[in-house]
């Protein structure tokens, strides 16, 4: 934080008085006072385990085709929730000008793969979504003959949200991340190490607070 430094003023006695005069008698209650508060909401890693809903019996091996029973769908979809309630950011005497949320995705799958996330409410209903345009999407990562990924493409984003958006999460309690991954097109010979990938979300938000004294 950037310090003031002081300094001698040398001025008349009539100088001095009369800047006193100048002074305000009162100080104004409109005066208001911005300021932000950065934090994180969460973060996960989305694979093929129950953590993230997927049913673990799908990775048993079907005899007739000598493959795991995911194979068998057109697409894989895991999700995780986060704790995210708009009230723990600001008591009563301030205000959310507005939210801007940071999300960092890394697609550690080598197949194609969507995300969005949802606002849930107290009801678990979805009030709004991350990507007002739909999921985004990442191409495959690339994995090595041994199965290891050596790529995962990356995607950040700033989404801002302004007060008539922020209305509406005045009674959501979690942020629900969403991924799925196609099984159109896949290496079959990365099949058997499907079950260590993972896709990995990084979520923050930063608010404007307006604070009335």
């Amino acid at each position: 934080m950037k310090q003031v430094i002081p300094f001698l003023v040398i001025a008349s006695h009539f100088i001095f008085s009369s800047c006193l005069n100048d002074l305000p008698e009162t100080i104004s209650s409109e005066i208001e006072m911005n300021t932000t508060l950065a934090f994180p909401i969460g973060k996960t890693s989305l694979g093929l385990d129950a953590d993230s809903g997927f049913n673990e019996d799908l990775l048993q091996i079907n005899p007739l085709t000598n493959k795991p029973y995911w194979v068998e769908y057109e697409e894989i979809p895991l999700d995780y929730s986060m704790s995210f309630e708009v009230g723990d950011i600001y008591q009563s005497t301030e205000e959310i000008i507005q939210l801007l949320f940071r999300l960092n995705i890394y697609n550690g799958f080598p197949a194609l793969v969507r995300v969005q996330l949802y606002f849930i409410d107290t009801d678990g209903f979805p009030v709004d979504s991350v990507f007002s345009a739909g999921p985004v999407q990442l191409n495959p990562a690339t994995a090595n003959s041994f199965g290891a990924i050596i790529r995962k493409p990356h995607y950040t984003s700033d989404i801002l949200f302004d007060s008539e958006r922020i209305d509406n999460l005045q009674y959501v309690d979690r942020i629900v991340v969403y991924a799925v991954f196609s099984t159109n097109g896949i290496d079959e010979s990365l099949v058997q190490y499907y079950h260590s990938y993972a896709v990995d979300v990084q979520l923050g938000v930063k608010a404007t607070l307006k604070f009335n004294p």
